[in-house]
């Protein structure tokens, strides 16, 4: 099973904080706040009730890179989706979310924004994979501890049904990062333009990382991207 760190960034109000600590003790995971825009966290520990451990061990830190520095895959939230165009903002369910993990182990960091404005397009780019809560168009956007509720419970459900199920271990972030930079060479020596690479990479990144693939399967997927690299490499050497 894997370990599950909820990472609220710049929170706003006192009370989703606590509201989500007392969320993280019904469900499961561990609390990280990123950059609070509040000094008081008296209001968090009376929304918090039985989950009151939970806020009091949870990590206050400055930035999100500080918070993502030693996690597997970051996981991110938004309202607002992308289409076919924009990549960035690709989304999946939080069932079809919580079904992929089921099997996996590692840490994984699932990012809440802000109250009022969410996550930045900057923030999103840092995320292997994306989810959205499907909500009417009227009104689309839910109460922070409301999202991060629904995610949990979702995960939870299905972590359960999956523990006699057999698990193994899944591709690590450093592996991802190595074959995303394999792949980022292949293509920047295809000729790609450099305004399109980064849309390339994206796409390339949702596919490694919705899949979860294994340790087993990166170890291969690292020998293949490899050999296509030192073979282009080895051509263009030639024709020089």
């Amino acid at each position: 099973m894997c370990e599950v760190i909820v990472v609220l960034v710049e929170p706003e109000h006192p009370g989703n904080v606590g509201a989500t600590a007392r969320l993280i003790k019904n469900f499961m995971g561990k609390l990280v706040i990123v950059n609070p825009k509040f000094t008081s966290l008296d209001e968090a520990y009376a929304r918090a009730k039985h989950g009151r451990d939970v806020l009091e061990n949870a990590r206050i830190v400055g930035s999100l890179e500080e918070a993502l520095s030693n996690v597997d895959c970051v996981v991110a939230t938004t309202a607002k989706l992308g289409d076919q165009y924009h990549v960035f903002r690709t989304a999946i369910t939080p069932q079809v979310f919580a079904e992929s993990l089921k099997n996996v182990r590692g840490r994984v960091a699932i990012l809440f924004g802000r109250e009022s404005i969410g996550l930045t397009n900057e923030e999103l780019k840092l995320a292997d994979i994306v989810v959205t809560i499907p909500t009417s168009s009227t009104y689309p956007t839910l109460n922070l501890s409301h999202a991060v509720a629904i995610i949990l419970y979702e995960l939870f459900k299905n972590m359960q049904a999956s523990s006699r199920r057999i698990k193994f271990r899944t591709a690590g972030r450093v592996e991802r990062e190595q074959a995303l930079k394999f792949f980022r060479e292949i293509i920047q020596m295809l000729g790609y333009k450099p305004e399109k690479i980064p849309l390339v990479e994206k796409a390339f990144r949702n596919i490694i990382s919705r899949a979860w693939i294994s340790g087993r399967e990166i170890h291969t997927l690292l020998g293949v991207l490899r050999k296509i690299r030192d073979q282009l490499t080895s051509q263009r050497q030639a024709q020089r």
